[in-house]
This record gives structure tokens, sequence and C-alpha cells, in this order.
């Protein structure tokens, strides 16, 4: 029993502690400590706690300190768990009008790309499996019991269900799971090669939003926006979303 009341106490002082930790990153938030603030933020997304909302704070600190690419990094982590929430939109939209980029591309209604994005690529996997799960059963019940009709009527809307979730999966992960980066020097040198002996074609800002295409040592090939033109930057100016 005192062992019991022991583990109680220590699980209490842990919760209280949290909470602590929570309100103290807001204190140092409203007081305008904004770096103060996203250092506590930062200990807890490396403590696990890595939900959209802690990310966002942390972005929002990063941001109010002038960090603006730091800012951008955690925006896109918050957005990409939680592509819904209007709030982490606008700020992450916001944040990108301020390094003259843009979120929705130019080409496409902002009514598709938030349809296009309405679900996480987390969640459209959940839901092409759960459609495969459902449809496994629906076969079971149409072999097994006599209503055949109203049977393979569920059949083929979960068999529906799983292609719509299967194939709209398959297009985002092919985008979504490209790499993003953010420059995060005051300037970035973008080489013709993955060495300093190939000459620089072109200087990047700060906080510029980078497509990651491959990989080689401490070097990373990459393009701008839909740019085809390919060139290479060093791992030490760069943050990967």
């Amino acid at each position: 029993m005192k062992y019991f009341l022991t583990l109680i106490s220590i699980s209490i002082a842990l919760s209280c502690f949290a909470q602590g930790e929570n309100k103290t990153a807001q204190e140092l938030f409203d007081s305008g400590n904004f770096l103060g603030a996203a250092a506590v933020y930062q200990k807890q997304i490396e403590d696990g706690n890595k939900n959209a909302y802690v990310y966002y704070n942390l972005a929002n600190s990063y941001f109010k300190a002038g960090d603006l690419d730091k800012a951008l990094v955690n925006y896109y982590r918050a957005f990409r768990i939680n592509p819904r929430d209007k709030d982490i939109i606008n700020n992450l939209s916001f944040t990108l009008e301020k390094t003259g980029q843009t979120l929705i591309p130019d080409t496409m209604p902002k009514s598709i790309f938030l349809v296009y994005n309405y679900f996480s690529l987390k969640e459209l996997k959940g839901l092409a499996f759960m459609g495969l799960w459902l449809f496994a059963i629906s076969i079971t019940f149409f072999v097994f019991f006599k209503y055949k009709r109203f049977c393979l009527k569920t059949v083929i809307f979960f068999a529906c269900f799983t292609l719509f979730f299967t194939t709209f999966y398959l297009i985002r992960a092919k985008k979504d799971l490209q790499d993003l980066a953010v420059v995060i020097a005051p300037r970035a040198e973008l080489r013709s090669g993955p060495s300093e002996n190939f000459p620089v074609a072109l200087n990047v800002p700060r906080a510029q939003l980078l497509e990651i295409h491959d990989k080689k040592g401490d070097w990373v090939e990459v393009a701008i926006g839909n740019d085809s033109n390919f060139t290479w930057v060093q791992n030490k100016y760069i943050e990967i979303i």
C-alpha cells in the first residue's frame, strides 16, 4: 500500500511539472521572452510530445523572435500533422508571404488546395487500411450469409472506398514524402555539383524553401519550387522539415 501511494505521489508530481512547464512557456511568451518560450517548446518535442500544437507554438515563438526560417520549419511540421487547422494554415501562409513565397500555387484555386490537403498523409493511410479491413469483412458476409444483394452492395461500397483512399494516399505520398528544407543561414550557396570545387550557381536568402531530390554525403541536391534546374547545397545551410 505504501509503495502504491508513493507511485501515485510521483505520478502527481510529474503531472504538475508538465503543467508547470506548459505554463512557463506561455508566461515566457506573454512576457516577450520568445526564445525562452521556444526553448521550452523544443524541449517538449525532444521529450516526445510531437503534436501539431507544440510545433505551432514553437513556430509562433520563433516568428515573434524574428527567426522566420525556424518559424517556417515548424509551421510546416504542424501543417503536415494537422492540415485542417485554420490558424496553422494562416500563419504558415503569412510567413511564406513575408519571405516572398506562397503556400498555395498560383495555378491552384484555394478550395482545391484545401480539399487536397484536408487529410494528413497518416490519416489517408489509416483510412485506406480501414477500408481494406471493412472490405474483407463484407466479403465474408457475402460468402456466408443469405442476404446476397445487400452484402454485394456493401462489398462494392467498401471496394470503392478502399480504392479511393489508396489512390489518394499514393498520389499524396509521391509529393508529401519528398523532403523539404528551409535555408537557415543568412545566405546559402547553391552549387552545380556536390563539392566546393563546383561553381556557385545561385545564392539564396534565409528562409528560402527548397525541395530535396538527392543526398550525397554532406551535400543535398535541391530545387526551388517547380524549377527543373537542380543544384547542390551543404547540409549546414539548411534544416530539413
